[in-house]
């Protein structure tokens, strides 16, 4: 087990179904001294789900483990893949308690054979975009997630819980076939040798140092996309529009969604002679082309917003507070300046500069800004109804003099 991933002086949630990964993965975090709660979710899909969450409890309480449950309402799963239904469930759980217990990550007990399986899954759906496998840490729905044991196999994990009487439980829906991970792990990869296993992994990690070689090559212009929220197509001629785009759309669009055909298709809008193009993304995301502009925004049937902000802290659709940003984004707030108003543009919008008093369609103008931008772009007031900040547009001139502390990243 990867024990550099993990810090024995913060505190974790660990996900345990009971069988023998995540229990092997519990019994080795104990014994090593992190310091953890368990989640437990008990679907009700099988009649014997109880006697998993039983075994858990029984083993959390007998070494003073907090243990949360989360029992599930057979009848509300709807028609569709149940895996599916079950991983947003459990994900979802894994951030409310997360969030409850003040954890700074979930740990899971993934091992090599569902990096193996995860990779022919991949390339049977042609998912050849980006990373093939897993990685020891990545975010899923906007937590951070570990996996420590992704270098042992299946096989030594239950050889040591069954020497050294770590209890377990087999889950008998993973002998099925109904769904494609099933048969991916009891048809396609059944009867392949240890060797034949290594060479599916070695030849995904070449793949994986591939793309990383491509990722940097385009990081710049991620970057330049995440400062400005928009891309100017002539600049990204001669470049892996792919890679460019799959980082662009995992910052808002969790990966299960992200296919080469999605991706594909993006490139091939970007590219025709059509001057304006909208395409709708899963989970309520649009990507434009607006002449030479491209982006990727909310897809809101009404853009406008305004919030009224109170503290340093707050996050909405369209732009997050932080104590940390470019210069540009930021501006040095008194306590006398809240509450805040953010909201979206209106006509008639002014900004005291330093050059005097500007109207804000000018100055969007002048940063070639595009139109679909503009509607979203936030604009930030003080409590007297002064306009202070347009991040990376324009500031207040009575608030260009001081190291900024408030940050409007959009």
């Amino acid at each position: 087990m990867n024990e550099q991933l993990m810090d024995k002086n913060e505190y974790y949630c660990l996900g345990v179904s009971g069988g023998c990964d995540s229990m092997y993965l519990m019994e080795h975090m104990r014994l090593a001294g992190y310091r953890f709660c368990v989640a437990h979710v008990n679907y009700h899909y099988r009649e014997d789900s109880d006697l998993d969450q039983e075994l858990v409890e029984k083993y959390c309480h007998r070494y003073g483990i907090p243990c949360f449950v989360k029992e599930c309402n057979p009848h509300e799963y709807h028609q569709g893949n149940f895996q599916e239904q079950a991983r947003l469930i459990r994900y979802h759980f894994y951030k409310d308690v997360m969030k409850q217990h003040n954890c700074i990550a979930v740990v899971l007990g993934h091992h090599k054979d569902d990096v193996i399986e995860t990779i022919v899954m991949k390339q049977l759906k042609h998912q050849l975009v980006y990373y093939l496998g897993m990685k020891d840490i990545n975010k899923v729905y906007g937590i951070d997630v570990i996996r420590p044991m992704l270098s042992l196999y299946k096989n030594d994990i239950r050889q040591y819980c069954d020497v050294y009487h770590v209890p377990y439980r087999d889950d008998y829906t993973n002998f099925e076939t109904e769904f494609m991970r099933d048969k991916v792990r009891n048809i396609t990869l059944k009867d392949l040798s240890e060797e034949e296993k290594e060479r599916i992994y070695n030849d995904a990690r070449e793949h994986n140092k591939r793309i990383e070689n491509e990722e940097f090559k385009v990081k710049g212009y991620y970057l330049d996309y995440k400062n400005k929220g928009y891309l100017r197509y002539k600049d990204i001629q001669g470049i892996n529009k792919e890679i460019l785009f799959y980082l662009i759309l995992k910052d808002l669009i969790d990966i299960e969604y992200i296919s080469l055909a999605l991706i594909d298709e993006i490139v091939k809008q970007m590219e025709s002679s059509k001057p304006n193009i909208s395409m709708d993304l899963p989970v309520n995301y649009v990507f434009i082309k607006e002449y030479d502009n491209i982006f990727i925004l909310p897809k809101e049937d009404n853009c406008e917003y305004s919030y009224l902000v109170e503290t340093r802290e707050f996050i909405c659709p369209f732009f997050t507070l932080s104590d940390q940003g470019h210069l540009n984004e930021g501006i040095y707030l008194n306590d006398y300046d809240f509450p805040l108003v953010i909201r979206s543009f209106k006509n008639g919008d002014k900004i005291k500069t330093q050059y005097g008093t500007k109207k804000v369609s000018r100055l969007f103008i002048d940063a070639k800004i595009p139109m679909a931008q503009r509607k979203v772009w936030p604009i930030v007031l003080n409590q007297l109804g002064e306009i202070v900040l347009i991040p990376n547009i324009a500031k207040n001139n009575d608030y260009l003099s001081i190291k900024p502390n408030v940050f409007v990243l959009k």
